[in-house]
């Protein structure tokens, strides 16, 4: 009987190590978890940032009537589209839908 309590509290006491152990994890992952989302969220923020300033050039260039290389003005024009592609991607989430 006394061994019977001393395998039980034994296996108590390891079982109790383990949920904390694991309750340990538990919050470690979730402290890490939370400092990615964190970092995403700002280089969501500084994307669009970026974005409004590559569309605001985008739209100068249409405007105004410079004599601006032609080789410039499609380089800028083809960071707008590929910058709206990310955009709608990665901080909209819009998925493309495939072309059959």
């Amino acid at each position: 009987m006394a061994e019977e309590n001393i395998e039980q509290s034994l296996n108590e006491n390891i079982l109790n190590e383990t949920l904390k152990h694991l309750k340990d994890e538990y919050e470690k992952f979730n402290n890490e978890n939370k400092i990615i989302l964190d970092k995403h969220r700002e280089l969501k923020k500084s994307f669009c940032s970026v974005y409004g300033i590559i569309r605001l050039l985008d739209m100068m260039l249409n405007i105004m009537n410079l004599d601006i290389p032609l080789d410039i003005t499609n380089q800028i024009e083809l960071l707008r589209s590929y910058s709206s592609d990310i955009f709608e991607r990665q901080i909209l989430e819009i998925e493309q839908e495939e072309e059959e």
